[in-house]
């Protein structure tokens, strides 16, 4: 059942996190992210472009880091317009890459791993004919 007079706004994953802070600044200082709200210091969100992600100050859930990444699995993945520029600006910040900028048959791509073990693609989609 679809109602196209209700229209979707956003998504935001909500990630559990170990120091609210901690992930705060580096969604700011090496994400570029601004912060949108900090609701009593336990759940706030973070945005850029449109784009959201909310962290909640509990403990993340446990997983097989290395497993998860050698996989390539994504807990959030973001469509961007330049992969290269930003995968630029996120070395110049000091942000941990999981898979650095490389092509795919689908686009250009880089991973990063945030304070708490989080995998964030950003995808620039291939060109379509």
């Amino acid at each position: 059942m679809r109602n196209s007079a209700v229209k979707l706004k956003y998504v935001a994953p909500v990630l559990q996190v170990e120091n609210l802070q901690r992930s705060l600044a580096y969604y700011r200082n090496q994400l570029g992210f601004e912060l949108e709200f900090d609701y009593e210091g336990f759940y706030a969100s973070v945005i850029r472009d449109g784009c959201r992600v909310h962290l909640n100050c509990a403990a993340p859930p446990k997983r097989d880091q290395k497993a998860f990444e050698a996989e390539e699995h994504l807990d959030a993945c973001f469509g961007v317009d330049d992969a290269e520029a930003l995968a630029n600006a996120f070395a110049s910040s000091g942000a941990e890459f999981s898979v650095r900028l490389r092509s795919m048959p689908y686009g250009r791509e880089c991973y990063i791993r945030d304070p708490d073990g989080y995998i964030l693609g950003f995808v620039e989609p291939a060109d379509t004919p």
